[in-house]
Protein backbone atom coordinates (compact mmCIF):
# COMPACT_ATOMS: atom_id res chain seq x y z
CA UNK A 1 0.00 0.00 0.00
CA UNK A 2 3.03 2.53 0.68
CA UNK A 3 4.04 1.78 -2.68
CA UNK A 4 0.81 3.21 -4.27
CA UNK A 5 0.70 5.95 -2.15
CA UNK A 6 4.56 7.08 -3.20
CA UNK A 7 3.89 6.85 -6.50
CA UNK A 8 0.41 8.09 -6.77
CA UNK A 9 1.86 11.59 -4.27
CA UNK A 10 4.72 11.36 -6.94
CA UNK A 11 2.39 11.83 -9.85
CA UNK A 12 0.41 14.01 -8.25
CA UNK A 13 3.46 16.51 -7.88
CA UNK A 14 4.56 15.50 -11.43
CA UNK A 15 1.27 16.96 -13.04
CA UNK A 16 0.87 19.75 -11.05
CA UNK A 17 -2.39 18.62 -9.73
CA UNK A 18 -2.05 18.70 -6.05
CA UNK A 19 -4.08 22.01 -5.47
CA UNK A 20 -6.89 20.31 -7.30
CA UNK A 21 -6.71 17.24 -5.70
CA UNK A 22 -6.59 18.96 -2.21
CA UNK A 23 -9.65 21.30 -3.66
CA UNK A 24 -11.70 17.97 -4.26
CA UNK A 25 -10.83 16.33 -0.96
CA UNK A 26 -12.22 19.74 0.85
CA UNK A 27 -15.49 19.32 -0.92
CA UNK A 28 -15.86 15.49 0.04
CA UNK A 29 -14.86 16.38 3.67
CA UNK A 30 -17.19 18.76 4.42
CA UNK A 31 -20.13 16.51 4.98
CA UNK A 32 -18.03 14.52 7.88
CA UNK A 33 -16.57 18.39 9.81
CA UNK A 34 -19.77 19.81 9.41
CA UNK A 35 -21.49 16.45 11.44
CA UNK A 36 -19.06 17.03 14.25
CA UNK A 37 -20.15 20.17 15.01
CA UNK A 38 -24.17 20.15 13.82
CA UNK A 39 -25.18 16.34 13.42
CA UNK A 40 -28.37 17.64 11.22
CA UNK A 41 -26.14 19.86 9.17
CA UNK A 42 -24.83 17.40 6.89
CA UNK A 43 -28.50 16.71 5.27
CA UNK A 44 -29.13 20.50 4.85
CA UNK A 45 -25.86 21.85 3.69
CA UNK A 46 -23.40 20.71 0.63
CA UNK A 47 -20.23 22.21 0.06
CA UNK A 48 -20.56 24.07 -3.66
CA UNK A 49 -16.63 25.47 -4.10
CA UNK A 50 -13.53 26.35 -3.63
CA UNK A 51 -11.59 29.30 -4.70
CA UNK A 52 -8.74 31.71 -2.92
CA UNK A 53 -9.30 30.24 0.75
CA UNK A 54 -12.79 30.87 0.43
CA UNK A 55 -15.30 27.72 0.86
CA UNK A 56 -18.60 27.93 -0.88
CA UNK A 57 -21.27 26.38 0.99
CA UNK A 58 -25.18 26.15 0.47
CA UNK A 59 -27.93 25.89 3.53
CA UNK A 60 -31.41 25.25 3.37
CA UNK A 61 -32.10 28.06 6.49
CA UNK A 62 -31.50 30.87 6.96
CA UNK A 63 -30.76 29.94 10.61
CA UNK A 64 -28.30 26.98 9.68
CA UNK A 65 -26.37 29.83 8.11
CA UNK A 66 -26.21 31.84 11.42
CA UNK A 67 -25.31 28.57 13.02
CA UNK A 68 -22.20 27.79 10.18
CA UNK A 69 -20.91 31.88 10.74
CA UNK A 70 -20.93 31.13 14.81
CA UNK A 71 -18.93 27.82 14.38
CA UNK A 72 -16.86 29.63 11.01
CA UNK A 73 -13.63 29.77 12.93
CA UNK A 74 -13.45 26.14 14.54
CA UNK A 75 -14.49 24.72 11.12
CA UNK A 76 -11.50 26.05 9.20
CA UNK A 77 -9.53 25.22 11.59
CA UNK A 78 -11.25 21.24 11.32
CA UNK A 79 -11.16 21.55 7.72
CA UNK A 80 -7.17 22.46 7.73
CA UNK A 81 -6.31 19.82 10.05
CA UNK A 82 -7.85 17.31 7.88
CA UNK A 83 -6.03 18.62 4.97
CA UNK A 84 -2.83 18.60 7.16
CA UNK A 85 -2.33 22.15 5.75
CA UNK A 86 -3.49 25.74 6.10
CA UNK A 87 -5.74 26.07 3.16
CA UNK A 88 -9.58 27.54 4.11
CA UNK A 89 -9.40 30.82 5.23
CA UNK A 90 -12.90 31.51 5.08
CA UNK A 91 -16.72 29.69 4.78
CA UNK A 92 -19.47 31.65 2.93
CA UNK A 93 -22.85 30.47 3.55
CA UNK A 94 -25.63 30.61 0.69
CA UNK A 95 -28.99 30.12 1.22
Amino acid sequence: MQKINKTLNSTIKKYKIDEKVKQYQLLSIWEKVISEFMPNAAQKTMALAFEKGVLKIASLTRELAYEINLYQKRLIEALNACLGRQLVYRIVCEI
